[in-house]
């Protein structure tokens, strides 16, 4: 079993910041824990836009806290993200991601991340070894 906080996770190699400073995540499972996918919780902050397209991931996202909106750019739909929404990129949805106000949003990631993952130019992650 594990028992962690957020508060363990802060200041720890499983708290990782955006080069641009848009968002933090806390990576409360990892690949290495064994579960089959990662859980984080993750903080968009205010005033931002982040690109975002997990070619080599499946993203359920679920929102508790915040405002803001994600757009596909496939289509050009913009949703909106409030607490109590939850969003599935199901195709790999390559899209942005805008926050209002700070979004606190819970993330589950299949295949499940490492926990040094930061988003690459195109909005990616690298592909799971």
């Amino acid at each position: 079993m594990f028992l962690r906080t957020i508060d363990d996770i802060r200041g720890t190699d499983r708290e990782v910041y955006a080069e641009n400073g848009h968002w933090v995540s806390r990576r409360l499972l990892l690949k290495k824990d064994g579960m089959g996918f990662s859980f984080h919780e993750t903080i968009i902050f205010a005033g931002t836009e982040t690109h975002i397209w997990y070619k080599h991931h499946l993203e359920a996202v679920f929102c508790v806290a915040g405002e803001g909106e994600v757009e596909t750019l496939a289509d050009g739909q913009i949703h909106r993200i409030v607490p109590g929404t939850m969003y599935a990129l199901n195709n790999h949805d390559e899209h942005l991601l805008r926050a209002s106000k700070d979004l606190r949003l819970l993330c589950v990631f299949n295949p499940p991340v490492t926990g040094t993952e930061v988003h690459r130019e195109d909005g990616s992650y690298p592909p799971s070894d």
